[in-house]
């Protein structure tokens, strides 16, 4: 046969064979997909259910297509890439040049001749008449097939406008059409390939398929991956009958690897059998939502569940509660825990680091993995790194090959947790799947049938909101279910969430009614329900809120607590807000080192040590004494992930559910007698007809950093009234009074800058809706999506960050990272800036440059950041006490 002339893998040298055969490596990947889609398995049922066809029938059908994924190779322009030692290949066509991947040169094959291999009996099909609507809708379907397979390198092609002869050619030893066409014939035969003709002719079944292709498209990543894998597939290239070598090669071959990469099948799900089976045998009384989450009625299908309640009411177990009940009836083969920040990912993973045990047996061997971008530092996650795979030859400059690209993925990348049985990380890395960045079709693959966990709901801005609302859509549409975690949704958005989801259900919603809290909510297909709770007496509180009006009344109120023996955390809203106030109490404070400051802008080696000082100093199981007199000055990142309570609060004025959640950090465990939690916000003098300028009077930055100011007014309105943050009773009023429908009393000093910001979410949603995938179009190329140059984030930010890692100069005058020494130095020596902070900073001398680009070479993790040697900057400076400030006049 033709067809063993081609090589499909190439090595640069060493012993062995020097190439495998194309048509050998085809039937590795598909022998891949073919035990990933086995029939017992869930996804491979629900997609088969979706297409109405048999689980057995979709296997054979799409594995004959994901063998066709690499028909690309078939051209001697690629052939012309590498010339193997040793193997009988067609020579090289140098007239042929290859200036296009091989992807887009499969795509451009099947094009040109499916038509034809139809006709004449190459793919299989008994003979049928089709009328002009016919052939035109089969056109449609085919290439809506085939995208997912020849898009195997993480990103739709198209063959045309290529033309066949530019690429592929004939000698007088080998056609590649002709051995292309052998090829597929075979694989026709030997997948036993079963056409459903009368389904590729429905526009129905067409658009089921195209919602389906996402993640169709995110399988054949992965077998594409692990079927090129030499550790597991050994190059062959002797001539062998393709029977032969799919029985006795490829398929057991596949089956080792897949046990070897823990692919081979899922993990066992061990029922839910109460709280006390999660902490040792234990008696544990569930709080109300608990006991809900553990006695509500599972319904059939993907289901959404939103759980709101006041912070330490037992959130996260409750839904780890629904995620075990869930999976073990069958909704979901896995669970992905998304947060805010990389904060609360981090400490979530240390929380669920022994819990996450109990969902699956341990002789499942259940993969447990963190992702975000500073995932290496936790040493943990670093442990259970896998090894990566050995390379085969790349292709060409830019075009890498699979094994490089898995390398890559798995190895240096957070996206490896969306496809472990439980993952932590941000909620970014699974917008990430609707957004064009490559390979986002194998994210959506891992988070298909996972039980996805989302927590703070309420802190997304309207552009994540949109996104969110997306992704749960599809997310209900693949066979998913979903728990959302918050301590503050206004109803406007938990509307939104659930009609979402009904969307991807393709069912009616209906408004939700409910005003109770605590509150969960149960959506699904058949109906909803919304089921108000009961609250916890020790999470009930009333935190008394006073009033200061300068930052001077603030400094001495925090001192005058020091003196009394407390602990103290002001809450600034900006990090140069922080500076400032932290220099002015450290001066005065009886034991400077009693101080902390916690912000943005220190290298991440910093960071880490401040978080540890915190927790220390002012955690649960900190002392009277460690506790006694500490000051803690810090931006939000101090409310967002750190399990530590102080004795009094002082605030900057801002929206109400941020200040829900800094009060939540107010005498938050059980400490014997101290005075009432209060928390002394400072904010401008109240005025009932404040002008634009009303917040930039006393606080500049936080206007800067809220630029609707309305919704600190409406906040400062709604606390003077009730003179109390009092939860759970007074939740629902706090936050409709800041979120609600309130815009007709609104002062007129305020319309304007309300109205533009209204416009600036209304902008924010279109640009969610512009950046994202149209996922009901299917896996398709969308040229004005699909650009390699352009950069779309999951956050939308008034401008791009640049990542900046901090030099110094060493006794001997070389330079070296400020974390030098450390595991994972580079990025510990790194932070990350806007880019206007980022261009005030004075750029690497040119003497150090050499210096500079070794050390980019050594360290992978700084080919792309920004060096600053702040021995160097007269305009902004550097300390382990302060981060990174800058001059007043800069």
């Amino acid at each position: 046969m033709l067809y063993f002339l081609y090589w499909g893998k190439a090595k640069p040298g060493g012993t062995g064979a020097s190439c495998h055969l194309l048509p050998y490596h085809s039937l590795d990947v598909a022998a891949i997909g073919w035990y990933l889609l086995a029939p017992e398995r869930p996804l491979t049922q629900h997609l088969a259910a979706r297409l109405e066809m048999s689980p057995e029938s979709l296997r054979r059908f799409l594995v004959f297509l994901l063998g066709l994924h690499d028909l690309g190779k078939f051209s001697r322009a690629f052939q012309g890439q590498a010339q193997p030692e040793g193997a009988n290949l067609v020579p090289t066509l140098s007239r042929l040049a290859y200036i296009e991947r091989h992807d887009r040169l499969g795509a451009l094959l099947w094009e040109t001749c499916w038509v034809r291999w139809l006709r004449d009996g190459t793919l299989g099909w008994t003979e049928i008449t089709l009328d002009g609507k016919a052939r035109g809708q089969l056109k449609n379907t085919q290439a809506s097939l085939m995208a997912p397979m020849f898009g195997h390198h993480g990103k739709p092609v198209t063959g045309s406008p290529l033309t066949l002869e530019n690429f592929f050619g004939q000698d007088e030893i080998s056609d590649d059409v002709e051995a292309s066409r052998q090829f597929v014939k075979d694989l026709t035969r030997i997948i036993g390939v079963d056409w459903p003709v009368e389904k590729l002719l429905s526009d129905k079944w067409h658009k089921e398929f195209q919602s389906l292709s996402w993640t169709i498209a995110g399988w054949a990543v992965l077998s594409d991956w692990l079927g090129s894998n030499q550790e597991y597939f050994e190059y062959r290239q002797e001539p062998m009958s393709l029977e032969k070598y799919w029985e006795y090669y490829a398929k057991p071959r596949a089956e080792k690897a897949l046990r070897a990469t823990g692919f081979d099948q899922l993990p066992l799900v061990v029922p839910y059998a109460g709280l006390h089976a999660w902490f040792d045998g234990n008696a544990v009384t569930p709080t109300p939502l608990q006991s809900q989450a553990e006695s509500i009625e599972l319904a059939s299908g993907p289901q959404l569940f939103i759980l709101e309640d006041v912070t330490g009411a037992g959130k996260t177990e409750a839904a780890c509660i629904l995620a075990q009940r869930l999976l073990a009836e069958g909704h979901g083969d896995g669970l992905y825990f998304a947060l805010p920040t990389m904060a609360t990912s981090n400490a979530m993973y240390s929380r669920l680091g022994n819990l996450h045990h109990h969902f699956f047996s341990e002789s499942s061997h259940p993969s447990f993995v963190l992702a975000h971008g500073a995932r290496e530092l936790n040493d943990e996650f670093s442990k259970a790194l896998a090894a990566t795979h050995p390379n085969d030859s790349d292709y060409d400059k830019g075009e890498f090959t699979a094994s490089a690209q898995c390398n890559q993925w798995l190895a240096d990348s957070r996206k490896k947790a969306l496809l472990a049985e439980v993952g932590v990380g941000t909620i970014d890395q699974a917008l990430m799947g609707l957004l064009p960045f490559r390979h986002q079709s194998l994210r959506l693959y891992g988070l298909a049938r996972k039980v996805l966990i989302v927590d703070e709901v309420h802190a997304y801005d309207i552009y994540m909101q949109t996104l969110l609302a997306q992704l749960l859509a599809y997310h209900a549409r693949q066979g998913g279910s979903a728990i959302l975690l918050t301590a503050t949704l206004p109803a406007r958005m938990r509307q939104s969430l659930a009609e979402a989801w009904k969307a991807g259900l393709g069912v009616e919603g209906g408004p939700l009614e409910c005003q109770d809290f605590p509150l969960l909510t149960h959506v699904h297909r058949q109906s909803k329900q919304e089921i108000p709770l009961a609250s916890r007496p020790e999470v009930s509180r009333s935190v008394a809120v006073e009033w200061l009006t300068q930052e001077g009344q603030a400094v001495e109120d925090v001192l005058a607590a020091v003196d009394a023996g407390e602990c103290v955390a002001w809450v600034r809203n900006t990090v140069d807000d922080a500076i400032r106030a932290f220099e002015a109490i450290r001066e005065r404070h009886p034991d400077p080192e009693h101080c902390l400051l916690f912000h943005s802008r220190f290298a991440m080696v910093d960071r880490q040590r401040i978080e540890s000082e915190v927790l220390a100093r002012l955690g649960k199981e900190s002392t009277p004494d460690q506790r006694r007199g500490q000051v803690l000055i810090s931006t939000q990142v101090f409310q967002e992930s750190l399990d530590c309570d102080v004795d009094l609060m002082v605030s900057d004025l801002a929206p109400i559910d941020l200040l829900i959640q800094r009060a939540g950090r107010l005498q938050r465990h059980s400490r014997g007698h101290r005075r009432s939690p209060t928390l002394l916000l400072l904010a401008p003098e109240w005025s009932d007809a404040p002008d634009d300028q009303w917040l930039r009077h006393a606080l500049p930055g936080t206007q800067a950093v809220y630029r609707d100011t309305s919704l600190c007014w409406f906040t400062q309105r709604v606390l003077r009234e009730l003179g109390a943050i009092r939860m759970p009773e007074g939740a629902r009023t706090l936050i409709e009074s800041v979120y609600g429908n309130v815009s007709d009393q609104l002062p007129d000093g305020l319309l304007d800058t309300r109205w533009e910001q209204l416009g600036t979410q209304r902008m924010a949603a279109s640009m969610a809706y512009f950046n994202a995938l149209e996922m009901e179009k299917g896996y398709l190329l969308d040229r004005q999506k699909w650009q390699e140059e352009q950069e779309i984030g999951t956050r939308l930010t008034d401008e791009p960050t640049v990542n900046v890692v901090l030099l110094r100069v060493d006794d001997q005058g070389g330079l070296e990272l400020w974390a030098a020494g450390k595991p994972h130095a580079a990025m510990l020596s790194q932070l990350k800036l806007r880019q206007s902070q980022a261009g005030k900073l004075t750029a690497l001398p040119p003497s150090y440059q050499f210096q500079w680009e070794a050390l980019q070479e050594s360290q992978k993790a700084l080919r792309f950041v920004q060096p600053w040697l702040a021995d160097t900057d007269s305009t902004c400076q550097y300390s382990m006490l302060l981060g990174l400030s800058f001059n007043a006049n800069n």
